[in-house]
């Protein structure tokens, strides 16, 4: 059992002794002086650790945007992964057969044949029109939308090599019931309508 201590006018024992200030302020902890100056000494070095960070680390400014002038060319928009870079035949890629008048009111028979994954400028098949009779390849020309134009050349079989003269001006256009619109750009400008007769 712990003795009561006997009252004095000092409750503290050691409050006589020399060293009975020292032992009073190390019991209480940092005296409010020392607080503001570890607070200050703080505050100095994180300022200067955010100066030399500043000076050192480079900034991340924008890049100005290029000016194009009249001198300046513009670069060409590069393709989208999305759009394939060959155009083919394959929407109208089949055997058609059908009639076409000419601008002179003559009627013929005229036949295309054009196979699967025909590129431009690639041969494609074959046409034949009944009336000179003309019988050749056909090469993809240029598609330009729905409208699909060939050059015809190589005349075989019954062709009548004085008359068949090689050239493009065949267009061909995919109508939305499913039957293939005929035209000619050339003299004497034509005009039919052929139906699909084998896939």
């Amino acid at each position: 059992m712990a003795k009561k201590r006997q009252a004095t006018g000092n409750s503290d024992p050691d409050a006589d002794s020399p060293n009975a200030e020292e032992k009073h302020d190390a019991q209480k902890g940092l005296s409010q002086g020392a607080w503001v100056a570890i607070g200050t000494i703080a505050a100095a070095l994180i300022t200067g650790t955010v100066a030399v960070l500043t000076h050192v680390l480079p900034t991340a400014s924008p890049s100005p945007a290029p000016t194009i002038t009249s001198s300046t060319p513009t670069p060409p928009p590069t393709p989208g992964p999305s759009r394939p870079l060959i155009t083919t035949a394959d929407a109208i890629a089949g055997k058609w057969s059908g009639t076409a008048k000419d601008s002179n009111g003559t009627a013929f028979q005229i036949t295309l044949d054009v196979r699967n994954s025909c590129a431009l400028k690639e041969r494609c098949g074959s046409i034949s029109v009944s009336h000179v009779p003309c019988e050749g390849e056909v090469f993809l020309e240029k598609v330009e939308g729905d409208d699909f134009e060939f050059h015809v050349s190589n005349f075989y079989g019954r062709s009548n090599r004085d008359v068949c003269q090689p050239g493009a001006g065949e267009h061909f256009r995919l109508r939305p019931d499913g039957k293939l619109a005929y035209s000619t750009t050339y003299e004497p400008e034509a005009q039919g309508i052929l139906t699909r007769i084998e896939n």
